[in-house]
């Protein structure tokens, strides 16, 4: 009697260990296919928006977050050539005119909702990602683990625990 017992256990502690780790994959792909990409297009977008205002401004690159976040909040549109929109990810798009606005906000940010609010009545907000945490990047999200370097590049680094 005591060997169906432990098979009987064993079984379970294997279907219960399955199940959590199939549903550890299955959130991390839905989380790569349907949220990363998303604040990989912000970081990518505020490059070029940080690119605009150090021309626009006539101020050395990367500019002060004050100066992005009002660009970015004002809607101010940004023509897309072929190699902004092949960088965005946006291919056949070029020659439209495209604002980012919402694009200082990470959708992994607990407040991400509060933050869209507040940036549709244009009051003020802070951004979810950190703007120039060291010498070599532009901007990093805590939440996505992902950082855009000042040439632009992508870094995945680690993600902050929610």
């Amino acid at each position: 009697m005591r060997v169906p017992v432990a098979i009987t256990i064993g079984v379970c502690l294997f279907l219960v260990t399955f199940g959590f780790k199939t549903g550890q994959h299955l959130f991390g792909w839905w989380r790569s296919t349907h949220i990363e990409p998303y604040c990989e297009y912000n970081l990518k977008a505020l490059w070029i928006v940080s690119r605009k205002c150090s021309v626009k401004y006539r101020v050395q690159f990367p500019p002060p977050l004050k100066l992005v976040q009002d660009f970015v909040d004002s809607g101010e549109t940004i023509l897309l050539t072929s190699r902004t929109s092949g960088y965005l990810g946006l291919v056949g798009r070029e020659g439209m005119q495209t604002d980012f606005r919402g694009s200082l906000i990470c959708a992994r940010d607990p407040n991400y909702s509060l933050k869209i609010a507040k940036m549709s009545q244009n009051l003020p907000y802070e951004p979810s990602y950190l703007w120039h945490p060291d010498a070599r990047t532009l901007a990093y999200c805590p939440y996505c683990g992902l950082a855009v370097l000042l040439d632009g590049k992508l870094e995945r680094r680690g993600a902050m625990k929610p």
